[in-house]
């Protein structure tokens, strides 16, 4: 069971792990034997995906903050 002083090291742990996986995949699409346009025109869409992505998840997160909020909010009130 991890207590909150654990969340210390694991998020900045897990934060450079993405961090690493994602500059790994970066340069092996950089050496990859096809053509630049070809490897521009994947990164472009491959970043396009991942923002939508992390967009859609801040959206979700941030409706979920919002719920909690107001059932916070009608739990003071009754």
């Amino acid at each position: 069971m991890l207590n909150d002083s654990d969340h210390g090291s694991t998020r900045p742990f897990a934060a450079g792990l993405i961090l690493g996986a994602l500059i790994g995949a970066g340069i092996a699409l950089l050496v990859a034997p096809q053509s630049g346009e070809a490897t521009r025109r994947l990164l472009r869409r491959r970043a396009r995906k991942a923002a939508d992505t992390a967009s859609d998840r801040f959206d979700d997160i941030k409706d979920r903050v919002k719920a909690a909020r107001r059932r916070a909010e009608e739990a003071l009130t009754d």
